[in-house]
């Protein structure tokens, strides 16, 4: 694990319930990036990729509609990214910039937000493991 999904860690810890969305727009951000490494390092789960697309499609589209331009510019970065040594490059800086965001925006601790499951996506957010296995 690197400092920068310490850092994440720390702030779920802080800002994130035992379950269910978080109540501030901080702690939703941590949550969905939380969930995107948790996904990762545990699963081998990437966005846009497989059972990645249910699992981390709908964290990665909140981080780009509700982080700032280097959060929402890093999230969209990652999807579909094939190679696992670039993916995890970039999650490392997309936890950085997402950890460096709600440290340096104290009142994003008070903002409401929605669920990152809000922007799940039926037709765009499920396994096509199966459609490939078709094909074969």
């Amino acid at each position: 694990m690197t400092k920068n999904h310490e850092r994440i860690n720390q702030l779920f810890e802080e800002l994130v319930p035992a379950s269910g969305k978080a109540e501030s727009l901080a702690g939703e951000l941590v949550r969905a990036m939380a969930r995107i490494g948790y996904r990762w390092y545990n699963d081998g789960d990437q966005v846009g990729i497989g059972y990645g697309r249910e699992t981390c499609n709908p964290a990665a589209r909140f981080l780009i509609h509700k982080g700032n331009k280097e959060v929402s510019d890093l999230a969209a970065s990652i999807w579909g990214i094939y190679s696992e040594e670039v993916y995890e490059k970039r999650i490392d800086l997309l936890a950085g910039a997402v950890a460096d965001y709600v440290e340096s925006h104290p009142e994003l601790r008070t903002l409401p937000t929605t669920d990152m499951w809000d922007l799940y996506d039926p037709d765009e957010d499920m396994d096509d493991w199966d459609e490939e296995e078709e094909d074969w």
